[in-house]
């Protein structure tokens, strides 16, 4: 069994947003996605979340990228990521990271946002493992829809559990970060969790535990 520091991206190592937010509007802006593309995004979207609520209907909905050729995207995404998401990055996350390091953690980072921009911030940052969403692709073009979980809210936990051959988590030894309460569900499961940058409803339940709380910019 190890003991390990898991890191969430968004709101976390990443104060500002979400990658994927910042990426879309920069897409958008320079033409790289189809009217129709943003159109299909929101009618499946609001589709869904009349079923399954908002959050199911938009956060495993990648449809903007549908019928997009996937190496030209991924290689503007992984330049994206270098200058304008690394910059962003916290230096008070990095160095918490680097403390783990030193003290012989296993190093995980944790995104909702697509493989292709976090996979280029591991790169970087060069951590043992990395989870993201899995974005499906059909000659070399993306189908709009996920290989895997998508990452948010209860998925996380699943995902940490569906990778336990690999990682041996030993829970109660390690040790996460985490800036939204839809991420409690994976962090009750930690020895010690940190909430960072937390959102009203994560700054109560982390009150309620006892967890520590920490601010990141």
């Amino acid at each position: 069994m190890a003991r390990w520091a898991v890191f969430d991206v968004d709101g976390t190592l990443f104060p500002l947003s979400s990658m994927e937010k910042i990426f879309i509007s920069f897409m958008i802006k320079n033409g790289a996605i189809p009217v129709q593309n943003i159109f299909t995004y929101f009618l499946i979207g609001l589709h869904r979340s009349l079923f399954k609520g908002f959050e199911e209907g938009f956060k495993n909905n990648k449809y903007y990228l549908k019928y997009l050729p996937a190496p030209p995207v991924s290689k503007r995404a992984a330049k994206f990521v270098l200058q304008q998401i690394w910059p962003q990055i916290s230096t008070t996350g990095l160095q918490r990271l680097a403390e783990y390091r030193l003290k012989n953690y296993q190093i995980l980072i944790m995104s909702g946002s697509p493989d292709f921009l976090t996979q280029p911030l591991a790169e970087i940052i060069k951590p043992d493992f990395s989870i993201a969403a899995e974005l499906e692709i059909r000659n070399n073009h993306f189908t709009g829809k996920l290989n895997n979980l998508h990452p948010y809210g209860k998925r996380k936990s699943q995902l940490l559990f569906d990778h336990q051959s690999v990682l041996q988590i030993q829970f109660d030894k390690s040790v996460v970060f985490a800036n939204h309460h839809a991420d409690y569900h994976h962090m009750e499961l930690f020895g010690k969790a940190i909430a960072v940058n937390p959102t009203s409803k994560l700054k109560l339940l982390a009150r309620k535990h006892n967890w520590q709380t920490e601010i990141w910019k």
